[in-house]
């Protein structure tokens, strides 16, 4: 792998929602096949830091280039064309509303359904808090504007923690509205690959993969990736996830993890990942069952998204967010949510860390 590719991959990371391609699969501004599910219920697509993704409906979506910005075209088109009532929430630099934008790091997208002010838009660079609050008020916005009494949440990379602290402010607010499932695909649940590490001795968790040490040395040139991993490395200590205790109580919560690199006989809290989450961060192996009480883990051989595969000179269809095997998996979590809570605990998960 060369020093370029590495860069690349290196820029992306500071998206960790990443993918910079255009839509060439055919994909773009599909529209419900199946109509038979409720309206009344919503699948909701959160996305991660740095992000830019449109606001778009079951019906509504970019016309030209990503249907609904690159972390969730492909996902999102797969459900809807499934019938799944689908909504992406809106997310921005800032916080801002979104705007049309060439950017191969974000889009490119175009001819979009009128977008949503600040407050309902999420900060992709703000804290995972104020995040969820945005989220929060984006759900009660499809109570009121379309009628959803209850939704499924699904966030890739940091958005599912913005999706959990979305849940927690839908309940503390008393919005409205019922969370059936919560998933997330490649999210942080107890740190990542770049949180994780030791800014005195950055090379060693590479356990002597030429690969990864040249990762990780183009990985400290990026401008910001300081403040990246400070703000990463926050948002993951245990104290944050003791905070949200109670928050996913009666909630099926299923877990997708990226498995694409792996050293055999490396060491474990680093191999296997996706390039920017370790699997055992995915599988939320040190989070506690009094924060997830009941767990589902599912894991694909995969990288963290289409830059990563890009990069990589890969198919898209080898990440997490543009493989149909990830679209099965959302479909059999979201079809079986309304009795998952009856059925075994951890199927496919990791055992937790002994104390």
């Amino acid at each position: 792998m060369t020093r370029p590719v590495l860069q690349q991959i290196t820029r992306g990371l500071l998206a960790l929602s990443l993918s910079a391609v255009m839509a060439t699969n055919g994909l773009a501004a599909a529209t419900a096949a199946d109509t038979s599910r409720p309206v009344q219920h919503a699948v909701v697509l959160v996305s991660g830091t740095a992000a830019t993704t449109p606001f778009t409906t079951p019906t509504q979506a970019c016309t030209s280039g990503y249907s609904a910005g690159n972390t969730w075209g492909y996902l999102r088109d797969y459900l809807v064309q499934r019938g799944y009532q689908v909504y992406t929430a809106p997310a921005s630099l800032g916080g801002v509303t979104v705007t049309e934008t060439k950017d191969p790091y974000s889009g490119p997208f175009s001819g979009c359904p009128a977008q949503l002010p600040a407050p309902l838009t999420i900060n992709a660079i703000g804290s995972v808090d104020q995040s969820g609050a945005n989220l929060a008020r984006f759900i009660r916005y499809l109570s009121t504007q379309y009628g959803v009494t209850s939704v499924d949440v699904v966030g890739h990379s940091l958005g599912g923690l913005i999706g959990r602290a979305g849940i927690r402010e839908v309940k503390l607010g008393d919005v409205p509205v019922s969370v059936t499932s919560y998933t997330t695909l490649g999210s942080p649940w107890d740190g990542t690959v770049v949180a994780n590490l030791d800014p005195r001795q950055p090379l060693t968790g590479c356990d002597g993969s030429k690969v990864c040490e040249g990762f990780i040395e183009s990985l400290l040139t990026v401008p910001g990736i300081q403040m990246l991993i400070a703000s990463l490395g926050v948002r993951n200590e245990p104290v944050w996830n003791q905070g949200q205790i109670g928050v996913l109580d009666g909630v099926p919560v299923t877990l997708i993890a990226g498995t694409y690199f792996t050293r055999k006989g490396g060491d474990p809290r680093r191999w296997p990942n996706d390039a920017v989450i370790e699997r055992r961060s995915a599988l939320a192996r040190a989070t506690p069952d009094a924060v997830v009480p009941h767990r589902t883990c599912v894991t694909f051989p995969l990288t963290h998204s289409i830059f990563v595969s890009k990069a990589l000179g890969i198919a898209d269809s080898k990440a997490l967010t543009w493989n149909p095997q990830v679209g099965a998996a959302l479909e059999r979590a979201l079809d079986g949510a309304a009795t998952a809570l009856t059925g075994p605990n951890r199927v496919g998960c990791p055992a937790p860390p002994k104390s």
